[in-house]
């Protein structure tokens, strides 16, 4: 067995649809999801589409975690309405390839200017902070816990 095979996720060929959602590339990956680029063509606009990886569906415990973790999401589709809050507009719950259907918003994640040479203006980070502390308040009154907020899932 590689490194590769014990630490990357699996990198699969982009996908020419997802649902009605033709690919137009991939935004990001994790070891249990992958969120690609999409044009929704009935509304003609661009959509985030998180897709969970078969790999993650096919071990039973995973499985079962990914089953209320998505049933959760899916949940919240058209409800969260924030100014900081990535809206979700659908949700599939297809067996075989689960997908949540979000907004999409341009720009990059806080994750490269986690490094000392990439830092931001300290008004910067306090602004953030701030808007990430009332969109975590706002879920949470939902009734939703994120559960995984670090800088890469964290729009700048």
């Amino acid at each position: 067995m590689t490194s590769t095979s014990l630490h990357a996720p699996e990198v699969d060929a982009l996908p020419e649809r997802i649902g009605k959602y033709r690919v137009l590339g991939r935004l990001g990956e994790g070891a249990t999801s992958e969120v690609f680029l999409c044009h929704d063509e009935f509304l003609d606009r661009k959509v985030a589409v998180k897709r969970v990886r078969a790999s993650a569906l096919t071990d039973s415990q995973d499985a079962r975690y990914h089953e209320r973790f998505f049933a959760a999401e899916a949940a919240l589709a058209g409800r969260l309405e924030h100014p900081n809050v990535v809206q979700i507009f659908d949700a599939v719950s297809d067996p075989h390839a689960p997908y949540i259907v979000m907004e999409y918003v341009e720009g990059s994640t806080l994750r490269p200017f986690c490094r000392a040479d990439q830092l931001q203006p300290l008004e910067l980070i306090v602004e953030l902070g701030f808007k990430c502390a009332m969109a975590l308040g706002y879920v949470f009154r939902q009734g939703l816990v994120h559960r995984d907020v670090k800088p890469a899932n964290i729009l700048a």
